[in-house]
């Protein structure tokens, strides 16, 4: 029996596989609590009065957001900041169970895949160099350093990687774990396979819509080989 996930892979030419999650945890080296600690330390070394709200955030991407609104004239460093943290991070990071897989499945089926993540571009391509991952990778499009707004759930880093790769959104698939990810996919038209590595998410991710939903790679793996136009 043919599922509609296997039908819907089989039209898949290019997948758009988010970072922090499908590849692995890329705050491994370096805890995201940490990091967000240390930039607002810089922030508040730097003069800055920051509201409670910004100076709770665990959260280093939310802290980059926060920080671009109340002081916009401190982004450049926070942004630098972000981007060493992890860098030196995924530099003890591995890559995730089914990870490898599935980007051999992909390879080995005629698919093409993207980096499409939140984190510095330089941070993925550290990884992908530590791991010797690049040649599966056609093109890494990681945050913008001008502004954090360009961060997903907002389109701009897909539609970078669709005009990269000359694919329509219909024909392209986006794998991540956060509803960012489907949000942002969904605002253009690509579809979406929500990664549920944590409990909630299925819940979320089914009430945004996201046309495949998985609990391990493996899943998503098998439903490549299955979706192989070979293969039938």
């Amino acid at each position: 029996m043919i599922t509609k996930a296997v039908e819907l892979m089989r039209r898949v030419r290019a997948v758009l596989l988010d970072f922090d999650g499908p590849m692995c945890s890329a705050f491994a080296g370096y805890p995201a609590h940490e990091v967000a600690e240390h930039i607002l330390d810089n922030a508040r070394e730097a003069g800055l009065s920051l509201p409670s709200e910004v100076l709770r955030n665990t959260d280093p991407m939310q802290v980059l957001r926060h920080l671009y609104q109340v002081a916009p004239q401190f982004h450049v460093h926070a942004e630098r900041l972000l981007r060493d943290a992890e860098v030196r991070s995924v530099l003890e990071a591995k890559p995730g169970p089914g990870a490898v897989d599935f980007l051999e499945a992909c390879k080995e089926t005629g698919r093409t895949v993207a980096v499409v993540s939140n984190n510095s571009p330089e941070s993925v391509t550290a990884f992908l160099d530590l791991h010797d991952l690049n040649g599966y990778i056609t093109s890494v499009h990681g945050r913008e350093k001008t502004s954090p707004d360009f961060m997903k759930p907002h389109p701009y880093l897909l539609k970078n990687a669709l005009q990269a790769l000359s694919f329509s959104a219909e024909k392209c698939l986006m794998v991540g774990d956060s509803t960012a990810d489907i949000k942002a996919a969904h605002t253009i038209g690509v579809p979406a396979a929500g990664y549920a590595n944590r409990p909630g998410k299925t819940s979320l991710f089914e009430q945004l819509g996201s046309e495949i939903i998985i609990h391990h790679m493996e899943e998503l793996t098998e439903m490549v080989h299955q979706g192989n136009p070979h293969h039938f």
